[in-house]
């Protein structure tokens, strides 16, 4: 950190040190000098990762639309399977229909449903030809991306390791641990990509050549994989037998042994000799020489094929690729009456090739190739298609169109009764919308001139009842909670307050009786049970209405006393309290804090009822200002009309709080409103009105400025034949019902047109039936190239098969000779490599060390080595079997007729789906690690 911190110090001094250049030496202690650089380093390494990360997204993409298209792909692949297993059958089908063709015309008639079947076959063989091309491109794609990902990855390292130099040892071992993991992950990410990339060429060239092996060459790959298992099995009994000694070692033992794994490679190389005089054998006997003749033959055939097939591809290409004619089309004037209603319709006046003025369709002569025009039909969108043939035929389409939106047949004039019905409701809106705004642009010209028109008060009206309304039910609800409160609360609290002065006033009165008995009587007294010393037993015992008057008139005066004592106030004060408050709990029924709640509501509604005020009178203020001219006359707050904060609050007496609530506020009187809504006439208000008012009812195209004069529809015809760039849209809401109005009488011509408009579509018709047949005749010109192209690739794809099997055949002569020489050859070589280890076992165990690797070899270590051995040799033995199985398998489906192209292309896409899964996961490790060393990289160069 002391690195970062001097030279963080060192950059905030730069803007002081440069002052004095001229006198003071400003180089930097070299320390700082390899932290600048090394942290220079580091951001460009930084800056490389990221465009790792950044290629590796691209390389994500295409991987993506890979896999995307590899699962398309094998989708359109199973139905081209069943397309071309239909066609199989189809034709085998015909070739005995013209087998036992009776006549020359059934024999005529046969050969062109085979013919036909032949191109129908041609045509799902080109299909697919196409999308595995399209894989092809996808695939490249992907393979250059992660091309560019694994350079931007290896720069990126370079320039880590430039940075690494000048890092201190505790960082460096910080971003070589990160950067170690990387490099695993990478080295594993490009095995599994090699594994996939292989997958993934492999399934192309399955769906590009899908060559069915012979029985002679399964039988061959069944032999080998026999070897196989017959070499594994042995290379295990050998191993076994290592582990034997291992177990019991015997230094005599495994010098015998050494000795017989040299005899038994001895044994080996004979019989690889033998093997291969075999083969040297076959290959000059009569037999393999017709085979290679054969394959020659088919080579030269293939070669011709190719010739035929690349020529017949090539004039395909001269044609596709050459300039074809459409001629012009220009018809014959419309009808009068057809041509001035198309000249109201905008259907017609913004339709490419027809001439509003002359009432003529017509299209020049274009030329395309037959390339443009195959790219065109590949677009869904038809309007998105450019070229010549495609955008006549959009260009003839459109004249149709546009006369389908008028009534030609019966069904035609029901849609357009319909249409008629939705245009008279919208002219029906747009009439009242005119009248509307015509008659706000009356009020302001009155405005102008000096006539207010009284502004309507009811939306104002309508909030401040509102408020007024909700006021009042703030009051009630005051007044219905202080009710609650005295019938709970103060009526316990009194109540409590009563009981506690009748008490005392009692007990003092009793007390005073006491005193005034006589000896006598107060014995009388004292001898009663407490039960019995009542009130009216003393008063009898006394016996004396004279000192009973005296007694109570006593008690009375010292509870007078003793109410004004201020702690007699607060006691009582405590006993009511408790009283009230115990009350509130035990009413069952709520009252209080009901009423409270309702209270809260009540003041809520004021509140938002009073929040809508202003707006209203700003709203109001603006329908005064547009379109009746005139503003407030005087101007009022809400606040002063109906008070401001709360709209109730606790009740207070004498600095104390009584228990009741108080309404605050008030509500808007009949005189605060006839004030607020007073309005006066304002001539700069008015003519802004009038402004706005005129512009929206008759638009500003026509002059006249703040217009005091109705704009008619006569004024507008006139305005827009003199000047051809308006339309009725500008001129308002006037233009906008003019609009409908004319929409719905075009729509009435229209339907009273149908027996004009009629024929002049079936003639439209037959233009584009005729631009069709040209277009198609064009098209034709194709034919024989793409049924010599496809007659001579079918040929060539039979010329491989026929080269592809001839070889089979010739390497079928030397095949077991060949295994035998592999088998032999293998044996050796592993032989070589057992002799290899026993004898550095046999040394390490004299010497105690392996020559060369300074391990010490112990007795339990040459043990294990073996145990492991027997264990790995145990599983080849078992891969080994699982090959024989599937050749096995492979031979039964050929013989059950089973081993198609679709079992080819199947087995490749299992291994690519394989391949693709265990590279996702790959990468997932690899994207982990590189994530961890850009974290690294972004904190050392902070």
């Amino acid at each position: 950190m002391r690195k970062w911190t001097y030279l963080v110090a060192t950059l905030l001094m730069a803007g002081t040190t440069a002052t004095f250049t001229g006198c003071i030496d400003t180089d930097e202690p070299e320390g700082i000098v390899d932290l600048r650089g090394a942290k220079s380093e580091l951001i460009k390494a930084q800056a490389a990762v990221k465009l790792v990360e950044v290629e590796w997204q691209k390389a994500q993409v295409a991987y993506q639309e890979l896999v995307n298209k590899s699962k398309e792909l094998d989708n359109q692949y199973k139905e081209y399977d069943v397309q071309m297993h239909a066609l199989d059958v189809k034709l085998k089908e015909l070739e005995v229909e013209r087998a036992q063709a009776a006549t020359e015309q059934a024999k005529a008639e046969a050969e062109a449903k085979i013919a036909e079947a032949n191109r129908n076959k041609a045509y799902w063989e080109n299909k697919m030809a196409e999308e595995a091309e399209i894989f092809k491109a996808a695939m490249l794609n992907y393979q250059t991306q992660t091309a560019q990902a694994q350079e931007a990855y290896d720069n990126a390292m370079k320039l880590i390791e430039a940075g690494k130099l000048l890092l201190s040892d505790g960082e460096k071992a910080i971003i070589d641990k990160a950067q170690q993991r990387l490099y695993v992950a990478s080295a594993s990410l490009n095995q599994y990509y090699t594994a996939l990339k292989t997958a993934q060429d492999n399934y192309y060239d399955a769906l590009v050549n899908p060559n069915l092996p012979t029985l002679a060459s399964l039988q061959a790959e069944l032999k080998l994989a026999q070897i196989a298992v017959e070499k594994a099995e042995i290379l295990l009994d050998e191993k076994n037998n290592m582990l034997a000694l291992a177990e019991d070692f015997d230094a005599a033992a495994w010098d015998d042994k050494i000795l017989d794994l040299k005899k038994k490679k001895s044994e080996y190389e004979s019989e690889k000799s033998k093997a291969d005089v075999e083969i040297a054998t076959i290959k000059t006997s009569a037999d393999y020489k017709a085979a290679e003749q054969k394959v020659a033959e088919k080579i030269k055939a293939r070669k011709a094929a190719k010739e035929a097939y690349d020529k017949a591809v090539a004039d395909s290409t001269t044609q596709v690729d050459t300039q074809l004619d459409i001629a012009a089309y220009k018809s014959e004037p419309i009808n009068e009456g057809l041509k001035t209603l198309f000249s109201s319709s905008n259907d017609f006046t913004s339709l490419d090739g027809y001439t509003v003025s002359t009432g003529v369709f017509d299209y020049p002569a274009v030329q395309y190739t037959q390339t443009e025009y195959n790219d065109d039909l590949k677009i869904e969108d038809v309007t998105a298609r450019t070229s010549q043939a495609s955008l006549t035929l959009m260009k003839v389409n459109a004249w149709i169109d546009a006369l389908g939106k008028y009534s030609v047949d019966e069904n035609g004039v029901e849609w357009n009764k319909l249409t008629l019905a939705e245009k008279e409701k919208t002219a029906k809106n747009a009439k009242e919308k005119f009248e509307k705004d015509k008659a706000n642009w009356e009020i302001s010209a009155k405005a102008v001139k000096g006539t207010a028109t009284t502004v309507p008060t009811t939306d104002l009206k309508k909030v401040t009842d509102t408020y007024n309304s909700s006021y009042a039910a703030v009051e009630s609800a005051v007044k219905a909670y202080n009710s609650a409160w005295d019938a709970v609360y103060q009526a316990a609290y009194d109540d409590a307050v009563e009981k506690e002065k009748a008490s005392v006033l009692e007990k003092t009165y009793r007390d005073n009786m006491i005193t005034a008995l006589s000896p006598t009587s107060k014995a009388a007294w004292e001898a009663l049970t407490p039960a019995e010393q009542t009130t009216s037993k003393l008063e009898a015992i006394l016996d004396d209405t004279v000192k009973q008057a005296k007694a109570k008139a006593d008690a009375n005066a010292t509870l007078a006393e003793w109410l004004k004592l201020d702690q007699t106030v607060a006691d009582l004060a405590a006993k009511g309290e408790a009283a009230g408050n115990q009350a509130l709990a035990d009413d069952k029924d709520k009252k209080v804090e009901k009423a409270k709640a309702a209270l809260v509501k009540a003041a809520g509604d004021a509140a938002t009822a009073v929040a809508k005020v202003a707006p209203a009178i700003s709203t109001y203020s603006a329908l005064a200002a547009n379109p009746y001219g005139q503003i407030l006359a005087n101007t009022v707050s809400v606040e002063d009309m109906t008070g401001k904060d709360a709209f109730y609050k606790e009740e207070e007496k004498d600095g104390k709080k009584t228990g009741h609530m108080q309404a605050l506020r008030s509500d808007i009187s009949a005189d605060e409103f006839t004030k607020l809504s007073a309005t006066k006439l304002d001539r700069n208000t008015a003519e802004d009105a009038l402004e706005y008012t005129s512009d929206a009812t008759f638009g500003t195209v026509i002059p006249g400025e703040d217009r005091l004069v109705e704009v008619t529809e006569a004024m507008v015809r006139a305005y827009i034949k003199q000047n051809n760039s308006a339309v009725l849209t500008d001129f308002g809401t006037l233009g906008a019902m003019m609009a409908a109005n004319d929409d719905v009488q075009t729509c009435k011509d229209m339907i009273a047109a149908a027996d004009l408009i009629k024929p002049l579509k079936a003639q439209m018709e037959g233009v584009l039936a005729d631009l069709n047949a040209e277009i198609n005749t064009n098209t034709a010109l194709m034919d024989p190239f793409i049924a010599k192209a496809d007659e001579t690739r079918i040929a060539l794809k039979t010329a491989k098969e026929e080269v592809k099997k001839a070889q089979e055949e010739q390497d079928a002569l030397t095949a077991e000779a060949e295994a035998n020489s592999k088998k032999f050859a293998e044996l050796i070589q592993d032989y070589t490599g057992l002799i290899s280890v026993v004898q550095d076992q046999i040394d390490g165990i004299n010497g105690g060390v392996v020559t060369g690797t300074g391990s010490v070899v112990t007795v339990e270590s040459v043990l294990n080595y073996w145990k492991n051995q027997v264990a790995t040799q145990e599983k080849s033995v078992e891969e080994a079997k699982q090959k024989v199985t599937a050749a096995e398998k492979s031979i039964e489906l050929f013989n059950k007729g089973e081993y198609k192209e679709a079992y080819v292309i199947e087995q490749k896409k299992l291994a690519l789906e394989t391949a693709q899964e265990a590279y996702d996961v790959a990468k997932a490790i690899y994207d982990t690690a590189l994530a961890q060393v850009k974290a690294v990289l972004e904190t050392l160069s902070k």
